[in-house]
C-alpha cells in the first residue's frame, strides 16, 4: 500500500520531457500535478478560493458596521441573558453584522467570554473584539451627554432617542408638563413651551436615564447660568432676551458677530421694522436648508418676514455666548445683514447697501459653485 501511494505521488509530480535537471521548483511541480490530475487540481483550487472567501467574510463581520461613527446607544443586557439573546439584541440594534460571527468570536475569546448584565454605551463604530471587551468589563455607572448649542426641543428629543436614552415622544410629552416645569423654574415666565430654556452643556447622568431627569438637569443648569450672569435683568425683559439670544444663536457663525447681530435685531425692533430673520422661517418649516422666496410667505406667527415684533417664543436653545450677546448687544447703526458662503456676514446701515451686499454674496456663491463643479 505504501509503495502504491509513493508511486502515485512520484507519477503525479513527474515532469515532462525537456524540463531542466536538478531539484524541481514549485513553479515546475504545480503545473505538472495539474496536468496529471486536472480534476483533483481544480477541486483543490475551488476549495482554496472557497476557504479564502470564508476568511474574508469572517474578517469583514468582525469589523465595525459603521467605521469611525461615534454615535452611541444605551443598551441593556438583562440578567440571565444567553449569548444568543445578546447577539440578537445587538443585531436588532444594528451594532453587529452577523450573530453567528459574534457568538463564535465570543466563545473562542477565552478572556472575554462572559457578557455581564447591565447598561452599556455602545454603537456601530465598535468592532466585535471591542464589543466583547466592553460586555465583559461590565456596565458603567454613568454617562456623559453633550447637548450642542442651537438645537430645538424636537432635535434634543431625537438625539436622546438615537442614543437610546428615552424616546422622543416621552421627552416632548414631559416638556409640556407645566406643573413639573414650574416646580423647577418657579416664577420665570417661559410661555407655553420650554424652547429656549434647555441649556446646552455636557451633563453626567446615572444609568438608566429618564426624560424627566434630562429636562430637570437642563432647566436647573439654565436657571443657574441665568441667575449668575443676568440676575439683575428685570423680569419683564428676561423672555425678550432669551428670544433674541435664540435668533442670534441660529444666525451667527462667528463669535465676534454675535453682539453685532443682536444689535441689528434691537435696532429693527426700536424702529418698528420687521426682523426678517431666515432662522424663524426655518424653524417653522423644521429645516435648516436654504430658503426660497416662496418659503418666506409661510403663514405662522413665528415668520418674522410677515409679522412685526418678536416671534411668540425662542426658536432654539441658545448657549451662554448668545445669551450674553442678547444681554449686551453691540452699539451699532446697522439694520441689515446677509451671510457670505464662509459664514461671515456683511452688515449694512441702509437698504441700498444691503441690496449691494446681496448681489456681492450672489457673485461669491456663483464663483464657489463654479469652482466646485470644475474640480
Amino acid at each position: 500500500m505504501l509503495l502504491r501511494i509513493t508511486s502515485w505521488f512520484r507519477n503525479s509530480f513527474r515532469l515532462g520531457p525537456g524540463t531542466t535537471t536538478g531539484m524541481p521548483g514549485l513553479q515546475q511541480i504545480l503545473p505538472a500535478f495539474w496536468k496529471n490530475h486536472p480534476r483533483l487540481g481544480g477541486g483543490i483550487a475551488i476549495c482554496c478560493v472557497f476557504f479564502l472567501l470564508i476568511l474574508i467574510g469572517l474578517a469583514w463581520n468582525l469589523t465595525p458596521v459603521s467605521p469611525g461613527k461615534s454615535d452611541l446607544q444605551l443598551v441593556e443586557i438583562e440578567y440571565g441573558s444567553s449569548l444568543r439573546e445578546v447577539s440578537r439584541l445587538l443585531k436588532d440594534k444594528k451594532i453587529i453584522r452577523s450573530q453567528f460571527v459574534f457568538e463564535a468570536y465570543v466563545r473562542l475569546d477565552l478572556k472575554n467570554r462572559m457578557a455581564k448584565a447591565g447598561w452599556y454605551h455602545i454603537g456601530p463604530g465598535f468592532s466585535v473584539p471591542k464589543l466583547a471587551r466592553e460586555l465583559h468589563r461590565g456596565t458603567p455607572q454613568n454617562i456623559k451627554l453633550t447637548i450642542p448649542e442651537g438645537l430645538t426641543i424636537k432635535e434634543i428629543g431625537a438625539l436622546l432617542e438615537r442614543k437610546n436614552l428615552c424616546s422622543q415622544e416621552q421627552f416632548l410629552a414631559k416638556t409640556r408638563d407645566i406643573s413639573f416645569i414650574n416646580g423647577i423654574l418657579g416664577d420665570f415666565q417661559i410661555g407655553s413651551s420650554l424652547e429656549g430654556y434647555l441649556f446646552p452643556d455636557t451633563y453626567d447622568f446615572a444609568l438608566p436615564v429618564s426624560a424627566e431627569e434630562v429636562i430637570s438637569k437642563m432647566l436647573q443648569r439654565f436657571k443657574e447660568v441665568f441667575e449668575e450672569n443676568f440676575g439683575n435683568l428685570p423680569q419683564t425683559k428676561r423672555r425678550e432676551m432669551v428670544i433674541i439670544a435664540s435668533l442670534v444663536e441660529m444666525e451667527a457663525r462667528r463669535a465676534d458677530e454675535r453682539p453685532v447681530i443682536a444689535g441689528v435685531f434691537y435696532n429693527r425692533l426700536r424702529l418698528g421694522y420687521r426682523l426678517e430673520s431666515c432662522a424663524t422661517v426655518q424653524y417653522v418649516l423644521g429645516t435648516h436648508r436654504q430658503l426660497y422666496y416662496k418659503d418666506l410667505k409661510v403663514e405662522s406667527p413665528y415668520n418674522t418676514y410677515l409679522h412685526y415684533g418678536l416671534p411668540p417664543g425662542p426658536i432654539a436653545n441658545p448657549g451662554l455666548a448668545s445669551l450674553k450677546a442678547a444681554a449686551s448687544p453691540a452699539s451699532v447703526r446697522y439694520l441689515y445683514f446677509v451671510a457670505k458662503p464662509d459664514g461671515a456676514h456683511i452688515f449694512s446701515t441702509n437698504y441700498r447697501d444691503h441690496l449691494r451686499a446681496q448681489r456681492q454674496v450672489e457673485r461669491l456663491q456663483t464663483a464657489s459653485q463654479t469652482g466646485r463643479s470644475g474640480n
